[in-house]
């Protein structure tokens, strides 16, 4: 026996003598039919019929070579069952209007001796589920479509965003790290919208950077008008914001003044420092921001307030909710968009592209072509930063404007990164003729070694390092260093 299933002849006899079979059968939503061990089709039932479109008078005692003449695919499917003795499954599509799909099995019978006794066919109605199928295949090909148009449009984006960087002379200070990259992205996305943007980050990792591309690919043109909200006593600030009316106080001009807010026009006022505002004048700041209205001091003539504001802070400034320093009203009236500038040693491979920036800069004001010795590039890149892009343009410019020579050395480094000189300078020592590759790799591997000495977990490590745990982890591996730090609890 090659397959199929075991039945008594004599019961199956009986259960169609008695229609016990085709009771049992024309329930179900499946058609099925039965061919004899001569070839002869002695049942189908009802379901079949309503399957295949063929009357049960005309299938009932047909042989299934007559019908495999007349072109019937079930027949032909049937006469290769009787040939191998093996089960066969077959899709069989309908080409007329109902467009049906039935999935067909034919499945070898056999008696308890091993006779062949025929062959039992299922029918199974497929058309609803094909359909779907291939709607859903439709439906995935068009999310392929659109995610590759997505893609084309997002670097069509990124062209854009790099010919407007090269318009407005900004070219070289393309950041290269992901975070960097994306806000480049997010300041062209919000330049056309009004909406208020709250910047925060640490000192001088380039707040006032991210504000002034806004402005930039919102088109330069309209006012930019920055004030620090720290620098100026309280008195003074309101004065500078709103303006004055003639003889509004003691010392106001004879003319009055216009503020920053009328002076920006449509433009945009940049907020610095904003957790260092007192609490009086961020009630009348919020009333501007809501309003879009403001009267000068000393003023009844109602203004119009047509500026975008974007404000930036050092501070946590939830934290100075919670402590009762800073307006809650006012902290959502500004974080429409917030943005979070990261810190430069949570993104290491900006400092290089910064540093040529900056010697660019230089070089080109001073006529000069000074450049990084490969010593230097692995100790900026050791270092934390603890003031940012501020640091390090101040760092660079120093060792510039003393350097004797044309690559800039460790000569001229401040002390706080002499002990990373010490450290890259032993381990540059006698590896000369080593290619630039090697030479960092080198420098990566000590920076790596330093802070596994410290009392830190490795998650800790891999963010202070500005990677993520799986890449410190390889490195450890390649770089063959012991495994010192706080287990994670």
């Amino acid at each position: 026996m090659k397959g199929g299933f075991l039945i008594k002849k004599e019961q199956f006899d009986k259960l169609l003598e008695t229609g016990f079979l085709d009771k049992i059968l024309d329930t179900s939503f499946d058609g099925f039919t039965y061919t004899d061990e001569n070839g002869y089709i002695t049942y189908i039932n009802k379901t079949y019929s309503e399957l295949t479109g063929l009357p049960e008078e005309f299938i009932l005692g047909n042989s299934i070579h007559e019908l495999v003449k007349q072109g019937y695919p079930i027949s032909r499917m049937c006469l290769e069952v009787f040939k191998t003795r093996k089960t066969k499954s077959e899709v069989i599509r309908y080409s007329d209007k109902s467009e049906r799909e039935i999935m067909v099995t034919l499945v070898p019978v056999y008696d308890a001796e091993g006779v062949f006794r025929g062959i039992v066919g299922n029918l199974r109605d497929l058309t609803e589920l094909m359909k779907l199928r291939r709607q859903m295949e439709i439906t995935h090909l068009e999310y392929k479509q659109e995610l590759r148009k997505q893609e084309e449009a997002n670097q069509a984006l990124w062209q854009r965003i790099l010919e407007l960087l090269v318009e407005t002379g900004d070219a070289e200070a393309v950041a290269k790290s992901k975070q960097m990259r994306d806000l480049v992205e997010l300041a062209y996305r919000i330049c056309h919208v009004h909406s208020t943007v709250l910047i925060t980050g640490e000192s001088g990792a380039g707040k006032d950077v991210f504000c002034k591309l806004v402005h930039k690919f919102s088109g330069g043109d309209a006012p930019y008008i920055k004030i620090s909200c720290g620098a100026i006593p309280e008195n003074l600030l309101e004065s500078e914001l709103f303006g004055y009316e003639p003889g509004a106080f003691t010392g106001a001009g004879k003319s009055g003044k216009p503020g920053i807010f009328e002076l920006a026009g449509n433009g945009i006022v940049f907020l610095d420092e904003i957790g260092e505002m007192p609490l009086q004048l961020q009630v009348k700041l919020l009333t501007v921001l809501q309003d879009r209205t403001f009267f000068r001091i000393g003023g009844t003539k109602e203004q119009p307030m047509n500026a975008r504001v974007i404000a930036a802070t050092n501070r946590n400034l939830k934290e100075e909710v919670a402590n009762g320093n800073f307006r809650g009203d006012l902290y959502y009236r500004l974080n429409v968009i917030p943005v979070y500038i990261p810190p430069l040693r949570e993104r290491r491979e900006d400092i290089l592209p910064l540093t040529d920036h900056v010697l660019a800069r230089l070089n080109r004001e001073n006529g000069t072509k000074k450049t990084l010795g490969v010593e230097l590039q692995g100790i900026l890149t050791a270092y934390d930063w603890p003031g940012n892009v501020r640091e390090l343009n101040n760092v660079i410019e120093r060792m510039y404007v003393l350097s004797r020579n044309n690559v800039l050395d460790t000569e001229n480094l401040p002390e706080e990164l002499c002990s990373l000189a010490e450290d890259t300078g032993l381990l540059l020592a006698g590896n000369q003729g080593r290619t630039l590759k090697e030479k960092m790799e080198a420098v990566e591997a000590r920076l790596i070694l330093r802070s596994l000495r410290a009392d830190a977990t490795l998650q800790e490590i891999a963010g202070r390092l500005g990677i993520n745990i799986s890449t410190l982890e390889r490195k450890i591996g390649r770089y063959n260093l012991p495994r010192r730090y706080k287990k994670q609890e």
